[in-house]
């Protein structure tokens, strides 16, 4: 069985009796954006996901969500809503996720999560048959088979001249995508601990026991090449490509091979808030990254270019920005800046500026110590920036709750004074 340690963002990870110190001093090395050492500990960072060791100990990192419910049921309640969030991360792998598969696979660490969706994928691909192509295989054969390479046979076969060093297009499942397929299947067999999903790898295996595993990842996946016979390929490439990638993750130093799927959670809160927004209200037509403008020109050509994680488009105009961020806010701190970032502000100020907007966005994640909407004005005292919680595990409430707001601002806008 694999080691399992499971932590949340910025939680402590110790030495014990599953994590030796060769793992904490592997972990150390692995890269200061996914673990740092402050006041003495090893901590984790935003980045959320799986690391496993040359040991074969599993970190899984969860994200911080602020949840009422002991910690077992925090476990499994915060892997339903962070895989119900993947659904609209950025990257591909994780679109196909059904409720109920979120709803079995909560209880499992991640590592086992993710190998159950590869390996669904895989069985279908299986199911279908695996892509073929012709290969040409180069024998000594003690028969005629396709073509004769004469300089070869006579080098080969001077003194027996029973057999025929001959050339022939041989129709093989030894293909690029396959290989790849092949080397992360051998490279989840010692991870997998799960024992339905241990016994779906080996019955997959069963399919590619004639097609070597890739011994050069970066020349086979740029051969791979999907056509439009190998369609049913292209969910089980995109899964194969962040095994062996890491593809659009942290990216990280390290010598061993080893399964590690780390995803910043910057971008995972962003693209769940865009979609919900998508989703929950029709009012406005969301315009998620952009519309793209120019800070500044230079020589009479656009420099600087700027792009809002949300507009709220009516027509044409821009009537509203919102940038999500992944950041626990404190209204019960001393202050008024209640840890939100001055760089964030000046961002905000520029987007309400260059869009012509009379208010702007923040949007954090709800915290106890966040729970309610307020608002900053700038000292032009034409622009507002309201800082808007989002609840992850209730979104189409969020949301409601967000654009009444902004509805708010917009009627007190209006109203004479």
């Amino acid at each position: 069985m694999n080691k399992v340690v499971t932590v949340k963002e910025y939680g402590r990870i110790q030495p014990g009796s599953v994590l030796q110190q060769s793992d904490i001093d592997e972990l150390k090395d692995c890269g200061g954006d996914i673990f740092t050492i402050r006041d003495g500990y090893l901590k984790a960072t935003n980045y959320v996901g799986i690391y496993t060791t040359r040991s074969g100990a599993v970190i899984e990192i969860l994200p911080k969500f602020d949840l009422g419910a002991s910690l077992e049921d925090q476990n499994e309640k915060t892997r339903s809503i962070f895989l119900s969030m993947l659904r609209h991360w950025r990257g591909k792998g994780f679109r196909q996720l059904s409720n109920s598969q979120i709803r079995s696979l909560r209880n499992f660490p991640m590592i086992e999560a993710f190998v159950y969706l590869f390996l669904i994928n895989v069985q279908e691909l299986v199911r279908r048959g695996l892509a073929r192509r012709y290969v040409q295989i180069e024998e000594n054969l003690t028969y005629l088979r396709g073509r004769l390479q004469f300089a070869d046979h006579i080098r080969e076969n001077l003194i027996d001249q029973s057999r025929f060093f001959v050339s022939h297009d041989e129709f093989s499942e030894n293909r690029p995508a396959n290989r790849l397929i092949r080397k992360v299947l051998d490279l989840l067999t010692s991870q997998v601990s799960d024992s339905t999903n241990f016994q779906n790898l080996q019955q997959v295996k069963i399919a590619f026991t004639d097609i070597p595993a890739s011994t050069n990842i970066h020349a086979d996946w740029r051969n791979h090449n999907i056509d439009r016979n190998m369609q049913t390929y292209e969910s089980v490439m995109q899964w194969v490509k962040l095994f062996l990638f890491n593809d659009g993750l942290i990216t990280y130093s390290g010598s061993h091979e080893n399964v590690s799927l780390l995803f910043p959670m910057e971008e995972v809160f962003e693209d769940f808030v865009t979609h919900s927004f998508m989703q929950h209200q029709h009012k406005y037509r969301v315009h998620p990254q952009g519309p793209k403008e120019p800070l500044a020109t230079k020589d009479n050509k656009p420099a600087f270019q700027m792009k809002p994680d949300i507009s709220l488009m009516s027509g044409k105009t821009v009537r509203f920005i919102l940038d999500a961020k992944w950041k626990e806010v404190d209204t019960e701190s001393d202050g008024r800046k209640h840890n939100i970032d001055q760089q964030d502000m000046y961002q905000l100020f520029a987007y309400g500026k260059i869009y012509r907007c009379k208010a702007v966005a923040l949007v954090f994640p709800k915290t106890d110590r966040f729970y309610e909407p307020f608002e900053y004005e700038f000292a032009d005292e034409e622009l507002v920036l309201m800082c808007l919680p989002f609840d992850v595990e209730k979104p189409e409430l969020s949301v409601s709750k967000c654009m009444t707001e902004i509805e708010n601002f917009w009627s007190s806008a209006a109203s004479p004074t």
